[in-house]
């Protein structure tokens, strides 16, 4: 992003570089060292890749013999994995590319407070913002369909969804624990969905009672998904934050997430059910909480999860935090 500030008005030039090819590096750099004093450029990294820290090194570089002006910006997802998520190895790297983007990173992205407290003990404070996920908002109109099919079935069949990829931090367990005592105590009165992958774990579904779509979840299949579920589970036992979280708001979804440290954002929130996934009383609980409802209070809830949604992930939130950012 190239920003020209001689001007009252600032105005910004945006590029996608959609991959680091030698030759999108190479007409990156061209720009890079053509721009006047007045401008700045500003990259912005959001995954973790090794040519991403090659490019931000090369960038650094040229800036700093050439006196160019350029931020980065890194947004980091996980600072640092709990001992046990995932393997030993591939956690020891990525908190070492963490540290490496902390030092040359001149504003680092956070989206939780739980992040921001991990990226403190290695990323110098003032670097730190924090910055919500953000998803684009679902037309209203489609809202509205998608709440008229969900009243037409409440009375009839409840909907629950696991979306995303699985992995041992994820829990999937929790959510066959869940759909188990549902069946048992509430027979014949919800449907039990699972769509995503499972990664370096083997889970065993009941295929009688678990419908699944296994794999890659294009955004048209989530989409199809999310709009015919009445919830989504979030059984994680271990996070930091979850996209499927907020994606889930976007679409209206009442949530049933563990309750972990992590979510505590969450709680006094009408449209969020906490439990402990492994403990059956509390599930049997939650889930009597669940089946208390009656449509009316089910739609008020959807309503408030979107209105939440709208406030603390949507553009208009992301557009007037980035300005305060920037």
């Amino acid at each position: 992003m190239t920003l020209n500030t001689d001007s009252d008005i600032a105005s910004y030039s945006v590029k996608y570089l959609y991959s680091v090819t030698l030759r999108e590096v190479w007409s990156l750099i061209k720009q890079f060292v053509s721009i006047n004093k007045e401008e700045e450029i500003s990259v912005f990294f959001f995954l973790i890749q090794l040519d991403y820290l090659v490019l931000a090194l090369i960038l650094k570089t040229i800036s700093k013999f050439l006196n160019k002006k350029l931020k980065v910006f890194y947004l980091m997802h996980e600072p640092k994995f709990e001992k046990g998520r995932i393997n030993p190895l591939k956690a020891d790297i990525v908190f070492l590319y963490h540290i490496i983007f902390g030092y040359i990173g001149d504003k680092i992205l956070l989206p939780s407070n739980e992040a921001v407290l991990k990226a403190k003990d290695f990323v110098n404070n003032d670097k730190l913002y924090k910055l919500n996920l953000s998803f684009i908002s679902i037309p209203e109109n489609i809202l509205h369909n998608n709440l008229a099919q969900l009243k037409y079935s409440w009375d009839k069949e409840k909907t629950f969804l696991l979306l995303g990829r699985a992995d041992r931090d994820k829990n999937p367990q929790g959510f066959l624990s869940l759909a188990s005592i549902i069946n048992t105590d509430y027979p014949k009165q919800a449907r039990f969905i699972r769509g995503g992958s499972e990664r370096n774990i083997q889970v065993n579904y009941d295929e009688k009672l678990i419908i699944r779509f296994p794999g890659f979840i294009s955004n048209s299949a989530k989409s199809f998904l999310l709009g015919l579920s009445h919830f989504v589970v979030i059984p994680y036992s271990f996070s930091t934050q979850s996209g499927v979280v907020t994606e889930a708001l976007s679409y209206g979804k009442l949530l049933i997430i563990n309750d972990i440290s992590t979510f505590s954002y969450l709680k006094g929130l009408s449209f969020v059910f906490f439990t402990d996934f492994n403990d059956k009383s509390s599930m049997s609980k939650c889930i009597y909480d669940v089946f208390s409802m009656d449509i009316n209070d089910y739609e008020t809830r959807y309503w408030e999860a979107i209105r939440y949604f709208q406030e603390n992930h949507s553009e208009a939130y992301l557009s007037k935090t980035l300005q305060e950012i920037l």
